[in-house]
């Protein structure tokens, strides 16, 4: 009924956004240190961002932190017997470096072999346990490599009691993170909705925090379905109000959503004002006949 909304997961929130600027541009000048390399790598996108860490690793052969950069850089491009490659040579390096056995467990669980990557986990925390950044990561592959909602929550939980100033923009995207397992973890429990309720409701409340117009948007939503859920109709139909006011002037968004009040209304037993949103959805999206047609046909079945 609310398809799609519990695949905002932990790693569906992990954005990395490259800006782009010349390869030669990192080439000039006759002399460069590590600082300088690192600030033009940041800069570079795609086959140029590779070739300069390539030069930067061949003119600083030692330095740990690019190896764990290109390692990261070749997973995120699906290139993991490479990012293997740079990470284990990280750790021939630095063998306490909790960054290199993040890598090296992202790694792993993106080649499914789950017990190295747990065993990497453990040994990243064991190096370096209050990083918010390593227990992100392990609760990602709880969620996505095992399934594990309760163990991927625990974690989001550690995670979040590092993160104790009220302005850090980390506090918004842990708990962000954590509402994505949330949802589909109570897809399975269903009593487990009214947490999620409790949850949205401490994300919105949080101080100095800027939540952006879709992330406001997925939260109502979010809400809408655990209070649906939870049979709290008058909740669910406030804040599909909500979601309504922030779409503007997306008409197939706004038609789900209408679709949505109109289950709604009819759970509260207002017929003709469930109607009346139908038609709503109707003018917006006409394809939406065919979903609720085949959703008539198995209430007949049913």
């Amino acid at each position: 009924m609310w398809g799609g909304l519990e695949k905002w997961s932990a790693g569906a929130l992990t954005v990395l956004v490259f800006y782009g600027c010349s390869a030669g541009t990192v080439q000039a000048g006759p002399l460069r240190t590590v600082s300088q390399w690192q600030q033009q790598v940041e800069k570079l996108r795609g086959e140029k961002k590779l070739s300069a860490y390539d030069e930067a690793i061949r003119q600083y052969p030692a330095y740990v932190d690019f190896y764990i950069k290109r390692g990261k850089f070749h997973l995120q491009r699906g290139e993991s017997q490479l990012a293997k490659l740079d990470f284990d040579k990280a750790i021939l390096l630095d063998d306490k470096n909790a960054a290199a056995y993040t890598g090296r467990a992202e790694e792993r669980a993106c080649a499914g072999d789950s017990k190295s990557a747990w065993q990497a986990y453990e040994t990243a925390l064991s190096l370096d346990g209050k990083n918010p950044l390593i227990l992100q990561s392990r609760a990602h592959f709880y969620y996505e490599g095992m399934a594990d909602y309760r163990k991927a929550i625990a974690d989001y939980d550690k995670a979040a009691q590092l993160v104790t100033a009220e302005d850090d923009s980390r506090r918004l995207k842990i708990a962000l993170q954590k509402l994505g397992v949330q949802l589909k973890y109570a897809s399975f429990q269903k009593g487990y909705y009214a947490t999620i309720v409790n949850s949205v409701d401490t994300i919105l409340a949080m101080k100095q925090q800027k939540i952006n117009h879709k992330q406001r948007e997925y939260l109502y939503e979010a809400r809408c379905v655990a209070n649906y859920e939870l049979e709290q109709y008058a909740e669910a139909l406030r804040d599909s109000q909500y979601i309504l006011l922030l779409l503007d002037k997306d008409k197939f968004r706004q038609a789900r959503i209408l679709q949505q009040q109109s289950r709604i209304l009819t759970k509260m037993g207002l017929g003709q004002a469930a109607k009346e949103a139908m038609k709503a959805a109707l003018l917006r999206n006409p394809k939406i006949m065919v979903d609720r047609q085949y959703e008539l046909d198995r209430d007949l079945v049913d």
